[in-house]
């Protein structure tokens, strides 16, 4: 096994009060929330080895932490992959020995849950298409920098090397990608919008992300590009500068003006509008969001990369006039 790999790595965190109230909040809740620690049953098995600390005290889920407290993490290195490749054609817009960049399908996964269900993600295909990928993100996202949901469509880069990852990984920390999405969304948006709001997990719904004040902060622009008044629905721009769980649709739905055809944060309507149009849109599998446009540096290279998508048939048919 690789030296490198093989090492335990340790991670020493100290709360804000941008992080948990006055009261405190329970140290599995909290652990969760932060980038680079995984979910609260993945997390479980690390507090049950006895690998989360605050000082000398051995942290157990339940115990609270407070502001100024340091936490220790041993985090585990990686486990060796256990995935299988599963040829798919993948349409790849760009692609060097450092990285890929391509068009995520609608409905296919980024990469398999810790349960290793079955389904057949893009993780899959990327092992299909090549061996050499970071294994910064873990051993379930071999070359996984960012991600979309499932039913989003659009732009990804995949780094190919832990080097290029990690610059990717500042890129986006720093916020200096360029990432634009198109959406349709309910209602008349104004012509030019700012919402900022902390996302995190919902607190009751636990598949849903919601604005909460001890979320992660986000903000999104929208630009209002056109508006149909068949269906009362708007044609927009989202420009990103986080990347947040859900953010673009949750954001949204917080303004009342939930993405068209999307499961968790808009509620079944219906839209007076052409049969042609009414077809379209119930034949999209999920949200009307695309990725179109991706814009970053080459880690190596240091050009400037820029990606644009062409409109999607279903987004052609729902902005004719």
């Amino acid at each position: 096994m690789n030296s490198e790999r093989s090492k335990i790595s340790t991670l020493v965190i100290s709360i804000t009060a941008s992080m948990v109230s006055a009261k405190g909040e329970r140290a599995d809740r909290l652990l969760s929330r932060l980038d680079g620690l995984p979910s609260r049953s993945q997390l479980k098995s690390w507090f049950e080895a006895k690998q989360i600390r605050r000082g000398e005290q051995v942290l157990e889920p339940k115990h609270f932490v407070f502001v100024g407290d340091e936490i220790e993490v041993k985090v585990p290195p990686p486990r060796e992959m256990n995935i299988d490749a599963r040829k798919m054609d993948l349409d790849i817009r760009f692609e060097d020995e450092d990285l890929l960049v391509l068009v995520k399908p609608r409905g296919l996964s980024m990469h398999p849950g810790a349960s290793k269900d079955d389904e057949t993600t893009l993780v899959h295909a990327l092992l299909a298409h090549s061996k050499l990928w970071s294994d910064h993100g873990g051993e379930f996202r071999p070359g996984i920098v960012h991600r979309l949901d499932k039913d989003t469509e659009g732009l990804v880069v995949v780094a190919k090397n832990n080097e290029v990852h990690e610059s990717l990984s500042d890129q986006f920390a720093m916020r200096t990608i360029e990432r634009r999405y198109w959406a349709l969304c309910a209602g008349k948006v104004p012509s030019r919008l700012t919402i900022e709001g902390n996302i995190g997990r919902h607190p009751v719904h636990r598949k849903k992300m919601a604005i909460t004040e001890r979320g992660k902060e986000a903000k999104t622009e929208v630009k209002r590009l056109e508006y149909f008044e068949d269906g009362h629905y708007s044609w927009v721009e989202c420009k990103l500068f986080s990347g947040r769980t859900h953010q673009i649709r949750v954001h949204l739905a917080s303004k009342k003006f939930p993405v068209l055809n999307d499961p968790l944060y808009a509620r079944p309507r219906k839209i007076a509008m052409s049969a042609e149009k009414t077809n379209a849109l119930q034949k999209l599998k999920g949200q009307a969001l695309i990725a179109f446009e991706l814009g970053f540096t080459h880690p190596i290279t240091k050009k400037v990369l820029h990606f644009e998508l062409e409109k999607p048939e279903w987004l052609n048919i729902l902005t004719e006039e």
